[in-house]
């Protein structure tokens, strides 16, 4: 690992100082080098504060002309935002160098930082660290390049495949470890998203339970008749206006709605998901049921895969119903995942390749 490697694990660890907190901006960590030495380090906090490169820069308590700027990702140079573009303050400060992970996939950025800080004389090198850069940042590369929120699949299921019986009981397939974590992993979202069978069969709060803490994010019900009862747990307890019911047609309930047309019986995910991202909703962990992530497989729009594996064997049971496939070369290969055991459990994870550019 070279000297900008080396700096560049600084800044993504700074980076993620920040996790779930920027949202719709991305994760960026700075640092600035003079003379061999770290003089400075700064990371964005939360949308409308401080870019990172600004953070560093404003922390630098010695005279940073000539000096080496780290940053994970491209300075701005844009100004329809809440801050001044950092492309600006870096030319100001007579910064020597940047070295960048990655280029901003951000259409009114996209290299156009780079060349700024060129044209001023100022020396760039990008793609050190690229990838894991981008897996850093994975939500808002998905969002610039494909305009829509990133899709997080979660289930559990048994070893044989099982995600509950034939009666529909699923409580509980996984440890309390495992729990806990899916908790940690909703609070890195702005939504979550079930089906109504989920809600029937399970009545779940979706909220957000990490020690003391109880909170919500916004909790999206697919319900295409717009016929749950009124006493689930989604349309009566303390965070109901943080559902959003999805129907056909406008439905009875007093929570906000989206009306999303129906596609053989299922909805069109292409414009529920339009039509979310228009509402600021960038990121969504979808939990289920079965049909719900069945059908976001069969329509290839998810991003990363999370599977919670229990040993329990279950027999005749419930699984995933995706399009039958007749030969196993048909089969979806899930490359560079990762295994993390919570326990006896075990958790698959796996991120589409098509989310990331080498």
């Amino acid at each position: 690992m070279n000297e900008y490697e080396i700096h560049m694990e600084e800044c993504f660890r700074l980076a993620k100082k920040a996790i779930g907190e920027t949202s719709p901006n991305p994760y960026v960590g700075s640092i600035i080098v003079k003379d061999g030495e770290m003089i400075a380090e700064g990371f964005h906090a939360r949308a409308g504060l401080d870019h990172a490169e600004v953070a560093a820069l404003k922390a630098a308590q010695k005279d940073v002309a000539g000096a080496t700027l780290i940053c994970n990702l491209e300075p701005c140079c844009h100004t329809n935002k809440r801050t001044a573009p950092c492309v600006d303050a870096i030319i100001e400060a007579n910064i020597g160098k940047v070295v960048i992970a990655n280029l901003d996939p951000n259409p009114e950025v996209s290299g156009k930082g780079v060349k700024k800080l060129q044209s001023a004389s100022i020396e760039v090198e990008y793609g050190v660290l690229a990838r894991r850069g981008e897996l850093l940042n994975e939500v808002f590369f998905t969002n610039m390049r494909k305009k829509r929120p990133f899709i997080h699949l979660k289930w559990a299921q048994t070893l044989d495949g099982k995600i509950a019986t034939l009666k529909n009981s699923s409580k509980w397939i996984t440890n309390e470890k495992s729990r806990h974590h899916v908790h940690l992993e909703r609070s890195l979202y702005n939504a979550i998203m079930v089906g109504d069978q989920t809600i029937k069969h399970d009545n779940p709060s979706l909220s957000i339970r990490i020690g003391e803490k109880n909170e919500c994010t916004k909790r999206i019900i697919l319900n295409p008749r717009g016929d749950l009862e009124q006493d689930y747990k989604v349309f009566q307890d303390e965070f109901k206006e943080q559902t959003i019911l999805v129907t056909e047609r406008p439905s009875p309930h007093n929570v906000k709605q989206i009306q999303v047309p129906m596609n053989d019986q299922s909805f069109d995910l292409d414009s529920l998901l339009s039509q979310l991202y228009a509402q600021g909703i960038c990121s969504i962990y979808v939990e289920g049921g079965m049909k719900t992530i069945s059908h976001f497989i069969d329509c290839e729009l998810y991003d990363r895969l999370s599977i919670y594996i229990a040993p329990k064997l279950l027999g005749p049971g419930l699984s995933l119903n995706t399009q039958a496939r007749d030969h196993m070369s048909e089969a979806i290969e899930l490359f560079d995942g990762e295994f993390t055991s919570f326990g006896h459990n075990l958790l698959f994870e796996s991120q589409r390749n098509e989310c990331l550019q080498d």
